[in-house]
């Protein structure tokens, strides 16, 4: 009987809890929002902006000193209107050319 209680304590806390994970539609974020958005935060969309780019490019092998973050943040800074995935796909490309 006790373990038909708990499960129903259970049940009823994941249907009345509120969802509290929120959603980011990466597709809209501008790099303005993107240099305002903190440290941590830039830290967390780069992670997922290169997560991103390798389900979608073939092979993306750079190593840890191409200084991906810091390419992005000048970019960004240069063009803060820019869409941020658009910035990370040329800063992909420049890294693919060698510059």
């Amino acid at each position: 009987m006790r373990f038909y209680s708990c499960v129903l304590f259970a049940a009823a806390l994941v249907i009345i809890a509120p969802p509290s994970a929120h959603s980011l539609d990466f597709s809209n974020v501008t790099c303005r929002a993107f240099m305002a958005s903190g440290q941590a935060n830039m830290a967390a969309m780069i992670m997922w902006l290169r997560g991103y780019h390798a389900g979608r490019i073939a092979v993306i092998a750079y190593d840890s000193a191409d200084h991906y973050g810091g390419r992005l943040g000048f970019y960004c800074k240069q063009h803060p209107d820019a869409n941020l995935i658009d910035a990370s796909e040329q800063i992909l490309s420049d890294l693919d050319r060698g510059l």
